[in-house]
């Protein structure tokens, strides 16, 4: 029986981006451009970030961002949401005008404290995965990567007319 080669082997370099593009040498597996993202080298690696996989055909895929990036809650417990809003509503109403933008973007001043807390309790923000989540995330990468490099079209049928 003939067993399939990796789809891996078609993967000749990875790349990681941040936000200032720091990283333009190519880098041999997913967990080089994932610690590249995770060193004090990167910049805002939490707003932008990206690690593509070129292949030896001259293509590339984007590895998806869950890959390195998790939705972390702003909040761990209720409590401390309508801790965070009724601190927030006393700044604002005996602060500066600016005190009142403070935090607009978690939760609307302008609404009941209980919306204000449920709406502080679904806001979430992005990090990157932490260090010691790194094997879990290249396995993951890996897997998924191999599934999107044989879903992709062969080199040879791009481009041919269509039979129908």
């Amino acid at each position: 029986m003939h067993q399939q080669a990796d789809p891996l082997n078609q993967v000749f370099a990875f790349q990681a981006f941040d936000f200032r593009n720091r990283f333009p040498d190519p880098l041999t597996n997913f967990r080089a451009a994932l610690e590249c993202l995770q060193s004090e080298d990167a910049y805002m690696p939490d707003v932008d970030a990206q690690i593509r996989a070129h292949l030896k055909d001259g293509r590339s895929i984007a590895i998806p961002k869950s890959s390195f990036w998790v939705e972390q809650k702003q909040f761990a417990s209720s409590a401390e949401a309508e801790a965070w809003v009724l601190a927030r509503q006393k700044m604002a109403t005996t602060g500066s005008p600016l005190d009142r933008l403070a935090g607009s973007l978690i939760a609307n001043l302008n609404v009941p404290v209980e919306k204000q807390v449920c709406d502080a309790m679904a806001k979430t923000f992005t990090t990157m995965v932490s260090k010691a989540d790194n094997e879990a995330m290249c396995e993951s990468a890996e897997s998924w990567s191999r599934e999107a490099i044989r879903a992709l079209p062969k080199p040879e049928d791009i481009g041919a007319p269509n039979d129908d």
